[in-house]
């Protein structure tokens, strides 16, 4: 028989009730948490989701609604990311705080699920490692990105960049609009192939290369990634679960593929010993390699499972960033046949026939803007995070342990108070005196402190020679979509509708 209550309900439907109410109570309570420590008020939140509801409104845009909060509530705006007290942070002194004054208690990224998303390996990468480890690890790895080292990474972007203006122009000959995702995603991964690990992929000729596959479903942030992690930030107890199951923020096969494949070029290298002259990122962490695992490991030595999470690292902060930056470069550029012209002219006056390299690319200034600018419209991350390690403060008021500040660099970037006409592509704005009145904590593409991109550098080369290749041989005259919308839940910025460049060969 089933027990009733004496209004005649089954039990477990009171029970349930019960439970709702108290669920309920407990959720509404968090959002009376910013109260106590003095904070103004904020967006309202809701049971269990917080304000990610009007955050990720499909209508509308998480650029369009911080815009709105900022109008409401200021430049540091309490809300809540799920069940998680977090501070969106628009105010160029209170960041500085963050990233540099204050970085010792603000030197860990926010992640939802504290980590336990990242599979194992991941998590031993820079860009995830936190605390102790992302010290050390960062310490290790800022050699390799010094400028004797990357002088020597230009022959392999030189290489990729001669096939993506011959692809280029092969399109403008045969009358075809190019795809600007294929066209760059393929130049980007060449890049990291060669540079990372001295491989010469060529995804350039054939799109359908093992390297390319994973590469494009590693950073893949489909329905089921939103599915899982709306499902940890509803119920943070699945995170554990998650873990105990090995699912993860990346999709384990893609995973397994990088660490796979770099883990056997770094056998075959150790079997080669000296006989093989490598000057590839992998090499250059290979030479930084504990020899065992004796009190040298930890402080100035990367163990090989480290210096593969490296590797992987590579493809994810490289591949997709670098890829949607020159999709939306090449898209202002047909947009804007000036610019184009004065780069090009730029570059037969500083360059003429000579190969672009680490040293000459530093004289193109004009193209060096041209590219801020379009990072300072389309930053590839357009949130950044930080977490708090031990109560501080913000503005006066108190700050606990563990809450979360959201950095919207797209909001930043593109703030009127900031830049003038800020939709408006005006390369300008980066040029001589104009450039000095930009206040850093502004523009954010690459974030700022000691946890700015390790990359940089790297990056901006890669983007230039590039540059250098295609307007030597093609014009963009036109580009679609006439309207330009943007992916924002990705983590990286991405155009929702494809690029499509038409072409016109150089004579």
């Amino acid at each position: 028989m089933v027990l009733q209550d004496t209004l005649g309900f089954p039990m477990w439907t009171a029970l349930l009730c019960v439970a709702i109410i108290l669920a309920y109570l407990y959720t509404t309570q968090w959002f009376r948490f910013w109260k106590q420590y003095g904070y103004p008020e904020g967006p309202p939140c809701r049971p269990f989701f917080g304000c990610i509801g009007e955050l990720f409104n499909p209508k509308s845009s998480t650029t369009r609604c911080i815009t709105d909060w900022q109008k409401k509530y200021g430049r540091v705006i309490p809300m809540f990311w799920f069940w998680d007290p977090m501070l969106v942070v628009t105010d160029p002194d209170v960041l500085r705080d963050i990233t540099v004054k204050n970085f010792n208690v603000w030197s860990d990224r926010y992640m939802l699920g504290h980590g336990d998303l990242q599979q194992k390996i991941i998590k031993k990468g820079v860009f995830f490692a936190d605390g102790a480890s992302w010290k050390r690890i960062r310490r290790i790895m800022t050699p390799t990105f010094s400028s004797n080292k990357l002088k020597n990474l230009t022959h392999f972007m030189n290489l990729t960049s001669c096939r993506l203006a011959k692809k280029m122009k092969d399109y403008a000959v045969a009358g075809e609009p190019a795809s600007a995702k294929n066209c760059f995603a393929a130049y980007a991964l060449d890049v990291i192939c060669g540079t990372a690990f001295g491989l010469d992929t060529n995804s350039m000729k054939d799109s359908r290369v093992p390297f390319m596959k994973h590469a494009q479903s590693l950073m893949s942030f489909d329905k089921y990634l939103q599915m899982r992690l709306t499902v940890v930030g509803l119920f943070p107890w699945m995170s554990k679960l998650f873990k105990m199951f090995n699912i993860g923020f990346f999709m384990n096969r893609d995973v397994r593929f990088f660490e796979e494949n770099i883990m056997a070029i770094i056998r075959e290298r150790k079997a080669n010993g000296a006989d093989q002259n490598h000057s590839d990122f992998l090499q250059l962490l290979l030479n930084a390699e504990a020899l065992d695992n004796d009190e040298i490991v930890g402080e100035k030595k990367l163990t090989t499972e480290e210096i593969s999470a490296q590797g992987i690292i590579f493809v994810i902060a490289g591949y997709e960033t670098t890829s949607s930056t020159l999709q939306f470069l090449s898209y202002e550029l047909g947009r804007n046949h000036d610019v184009q012209e004065k780069m090009a002219d730029e570059i037969e006056s500083f360059l003429g026939k000579e190969d672009p390299n680490y040293y000459n690319v530093k004289k193109l200034k004009y193209m060096n803007a041209v590219i801020n600018e379009t990072l300072r419209m389309y930053p590839p991350i357009h949130l950044l995070s930080r977490q708090a390690e031990v109560d501080t403060t913000i503005n006066g008021r108190t700050v606990p342990a563990g809450t979360a500040v959201m950095i919207p660099v797209a909001n930043i970037n593109r703030d009127p108070e900031f830049f003038p006409e800020p939709t408006s592509f005006r390369p300008e704005r980066f040029m001589d005196k104009h450039k000095e009145n930009i206040n850093p904590l502004t523009f954010l593409p690459f974030g700022y402190g000691p946890r700015q991109c390790i990359g940089i550098r790297l990056a901006m080369m890669e983007v230039k020679i590039a540059l250098v290749h295609m307007l030597r041989k093609v014009r963009i005259t036109s580009a679609t979509p006439e309207h330009l919308e943007l992916e924002e839940f990705t983590g990286v910025l991405v155009p929702k509708t494809p690029i499509q460049l038409n072409l016109q060969a150089v004579l």
